[in-house]
C-alpha cells in the first residue's frame, strides 16, 4: 500500500511538473460537478448496495475515464483528487490510510488510462481509430483499478477467493458499465464540456439498476450467517446433481447441527447465541473447498453439498469439520464481537454431529440424500453426539401395515461394518 501510494505521488509531481497552462479548467468544473450531483443523487442507492458487501462497486470511475482521455494528465488527477476529497468529507468515518490508498489506485488508474489513449491514438487515425483508443483507454483503468484493489485484498486477507479479489460477473458487468460511460462521456466532452450535465439521469437510472444484483444476493443469503438460504442451495445441488449424474460421478451432503446449542441462548441470550452461529458458519465455510456449496438447513443445522467426493472423502472431510469446530475458540471469536468477558474458554465450545449420504448409494435425488443424511445424523446425537454417521451405516425400520404404528426411525448398524468417530 505504501508503494501505491509513493507511485501516485511521484507520477502526481512529475504530471503537475509537466503541466504547460491551465487551460481545460471547464472541463475540469463541468466533470466534476456532474459528478458530484450524481454522486449526491445515488447515495441512498449506494449505501444499500455498501451493506452487502465489502467490495463495493459504482459508476464514478466513469467521470475519472473521461477525464483521462481529453484532459492533461495534471487536470485528470485533478478531478480524480476533488472526487475522493468529497467522498472522504461526506463519508463521515473513514479509516486514512485505506482512503490514501483508493486515492492513489484512482490516479494510477488514470494515468494509466491516459498513457494507452495518447499511445494508440498516436497509431491510429480517424473516428474508427479514436474509438479504439478510448475503449482501451477505459480497459486500462478498469484493469489498474481491479489488479491493485485486488492485489491488497489478498494480502490483507489471506486466503481469499477469486471472487472476492477481483468481484464476480455483476462487479465485473459493474465495471463494464463505468468504462463505456466514460467512454461516451469523453466524446460528448470534446464537443462541449456540459455535455457532462446531460449524463447525469442516465447515471441515477443506472446506479438504481445495480441494485438488482444486491437485491439478488440478499434473497439467496441467510441473514444470520450469510451462507446460502437452503431453497437457493436446493436448486444449486440439483444443478450440481444433474452434472455429476452425467459425468457418472460421486456427490456426497453432509448434514451437520450443533450439539445442545439451545442450552447456549439459555445461558448466554441469543445474542451471543447468534454470534455462535455465525462463528460456527465461519468455521465451516472456510473448511470447505471452493467449489463446494454450503447453506444454511434452518435453525442450528447446516448442509454442505461436495461434488466430486466419494464415501471415504466424504467421511474424512466430515470428520475434519467436526474437529474444526470443536477445537476452535468460539468464546474468544464471540466475545471480541460482543464484548462479553463472560464467555470462558474452558466452558464455552460447542460440537457438531454430522451426517453423510452419498450419491448414487444412498439416494438417487437430493431429497432421498438430505432424508438419509438427516437420520445419519440423529444416530450420531444418539451415540453421544460430536461424532460422524454415515446413512450406509443405518437402516430404516420398515414401515407396519394396518393398525400397528408406523417407524420412520433409524437403527445404527453394527460397529463392525464401518466405525466412524
Amino acid at each position: 500500500m505504501v508503494l501505491v501510494d509513493l507511485a501516485a505521488i511521484g507520477y502526481g509531481v512529475q504530471a503537475f511538473t509537466d503541466r504547460p497552462d491551465w487551460r481545460g479548467l471547464d472541463v475540469v468544473f463541468a466533470l466534476t460537478v456532474s459528478a458530484l450531483i450524481s454522486v449526491e443523487g445515488a447515495r441512498r442507492v449506494e449505501n444499500r448496495r455498501r451493506r452487502g458487501g465489502a467490495l463495493h462497486k459504482d459508476l464514478a470511475p466513469a467521470w475519472m475515464i473521461a477525464a483521462a482521455v481529453i484532459l492533461h494528465p495534471a487536470l485528470a488527477i485533478l478531478v480524480a483528487v476533488l472526487l475522493r476529497i468529497w467522498w472522504r468529507i461526506r463519508a463521515g468515518k473513514c479509516i486514512p490510510y485505506r482512503w490514501a490508498f483508493s486515492t492513489a489506485v484512482h490516479v494510477l488508474a488514470v494515468g494509466a488510462a491516459h498513457e494507452v489513449f495518447v499511445s494508440l491514438r498516436g497509431v491510429t487515425g480517424g473516428d474508427f481509430g479514436l474509438v479504439v483508443s478510448m475503449v482501451a483507454a477505459s480497459a486500462a483503468y478498469v484493469a489498474t483499478d481491479t489488479v491493485l484493489c485486488g492485489l491488497a485484498i489478498s494480502l490483507i486477507i489471506p486466503g481469499s477467493s477469486r471472487r472476492e479479489v477481483i468481484g464476480g460477473l455483476d462487479d465485473l458487468g459493474t465495471d463494464a458499465t463505468a468504462a463505456t460511460l466514460g467512454c461516451l462521456l469523453a466524446a460528448a466532452c470534446l464537443i462541449s464540456p456540459w455535455f457532462a450535465f446531460v449524463a447525469i439521469p442516465i447515471t441515477l437510472t443506472a446506479q438504481r439498476a445495480l441494485l438488482l444484483g444486491q437485491l439478488e444476493s440478499e434473497a439467496q443469503t441467510d441473514p444470520k450467517t450469510s451462507l446460502t438460504r437452503v431453497d437457493w442451495w436446493r436448486r444449486r445441488t440439483e444443478d450440481m446433481l444433474r452434472t455429476v449424474r452425467a459425468q457418472r460421478e460421486p456427490m456426497a451432503v453432509l448434514l451437520i447441527d450443533i450439539d445442545h446449542f439451545k442450552q447456549v441462548n439459555d445461558r448466554h441470550g441469543h445474542l451471543v447465541g447468534d454470534e455462535a452461529l455465525r462463528a460456527v458458519a465461519t468455521i465451516l465455510r472456510s473448511a470447505i473447498r471452493a467449489k463446494d456449496v454450503i447453506g444454511r438447513f434452518g435453525g442450528e443445522e447446516f448442509v454442505i453439498a461436495l461434488p466430486d467426493t466419494g464415501l471415504d472423502e466424504a467421511t474424512i472431510t466430515a470428520d475434519r469439520l467436526r474437529n474444526a469446530v470443536s477445537a476452535s475458540p468460539l468464546a474468544a471469536m464471540c466475545a471480541g464481537v460482543l464484548d462479553a468477558p463472560d464467555l470462558d474458554p474452558d466452558t464455552f465450545h460447542l460440537t457438531v454431529s454430522i451426517g453423510v449420504a452419498v450419491y448414487p448409494n444412498d439416494g438417487a435425488t437430493v431429497d432421498d440424500l438430505l432424508l438419509r443424511a438427516d437420520r445419519a445424523m440423529y444416530a450420531a446425537k444418539a451415540a453421544g453426539r460430536n461424532r460422524v454417521r454415515l446413512a450406509a451405516d443405518t437402516i430404516a425400520l420398515p414401515r407396519l401395515s394396518g393398525s400397528d404404528k408406523m417407524y420412520d426411525a433409524t437403527e445404527p448398524l453394527t460397529p463392525a461394518r464401518r466405525p466412524v468417530a
